[in-house]
């Protein structure tokens, strides 16, 4: 739980005026990660409020990002781990915030600045950006690109319109005739999924008691293991916002019926730790019309 005085030590560095208008956003029954309050310019001297979003049980290092969208927006980022299953679960500070700007449909993001120094692993996921060659990447008082982080990077650049941020969506139906309000949901987040390489979109739902929903979409990555589930992004968009602590009670995991790989027994391992509720499955069809 966040509170007022880790808000106030977190937002120090702010004008009085800045404090309080983001203050009243981020208590904000809606709040959702993203934040309109305060100007890119102040986006460094957000990081260490992005780290009070930081779950971090198994290592206790905590580590928060902020990305600066083309539109100007600024939206959260924090590392999250998950305790029961593979650390290869986890999701990475970058990665959150990168998530986080495209779950609110921001097309690019332009700079990114991180806590900590990204690692390999956020390095090659940051490459699946359209823009990743432009990205201004902030860290420590230092500023990079994308090449001198990971010079001779594995796969070709993404092509623009063709990126995590920018692909078109996919044009998905439930196989079955029947479903609820949960699993179209559910089908809406696999639509956006970015999945160049599996050809296999999936999405994932939660929702909370105070009827919230979260939704996320699989985000892939050339490399594979720094691909990141439906479940996660979803769990992240939960992380990030005023529902955090908020009980979820209900889940949909939305999965190609002729997928090749299925999220469902990852979702099934990471949400039995976090809630009691059970999770649904739908499965679904490319339409075609």
């Amino acid at each position: 739980m966040l509170s007022n005085q880790k808000i106030e030590a977190a937002l120090a560095k702010l004008e009085e005026s800045e404090k309080i208008q983001l203050i009243s956003e981020l208590k904000d029954t809606d709040f959702s990660g993203q934040i309109n309050s305060v100007t890119s310019a102040r986006a460094k001297d957000l990081l260490e409020l992005a780290t009070c979003f930081s779950v971090a049980p198994i290592s206790g290092f905590y580590v928060g990002a902020i990305a600066v969208g083309k539109s100007g927006k600024l939206y959260l980022g924090a590392n999250m781990e998950f305790q029961g299953v593979p650390l290869s679960a986890s999701l990475h500070a970058e990665q959150s915030a990168i998530l986080n700007a495209w779950m609110h449909e921001e097309h690019e993001v332009v700079t990114l600045h991180v806590s900590e120094t990204p690692c390999g692993h956020c390095r090659q996921f940051m490459r699946e950006l359209s823009n990743s060659s432009a990205l201004k990447i902030h860290c420590k008082g230092q500023t990079f690109q994308i090449e001198d982080l990971l010079p001779g990077a594995f796969g070709e650049n993404r092509k623009k319109g063709h990126g995590l941020l920018d692909s078109a969506a996919t044009n998905l139906e439930s196989v079955e005739t029947k479903r609820d309000t949960r699993s179209q949901v559910a089908i809406n987040a696999a639509q956006r999924s970015y999945a160049p390489y599996s050809q296999s979109p999936e999405g994932f739902v939660a929702q909370c008691l105070d009827g919230h929903f979260f939704s996320g979409s699989t985000a892939e990555s050339i490399a594979f293991n720094p691909s990141v589930s439906g479940v996660v992004v979803a769990l992240n968009q939960r992380n990030l916002s005023s529902s955090r602590s908020v009980a979820i009670t209900a889940c949909t995991q939305a999965k190609l019926a002729t997928a090749l790989s299925s999220p469902l027994a990852q979702a099934k391992a990471i949400m039995q730790h976090i809630s009691e509720a059970s999770v649904d499955e739908v499965e679904m069809k490319v339409h075609t019309s």
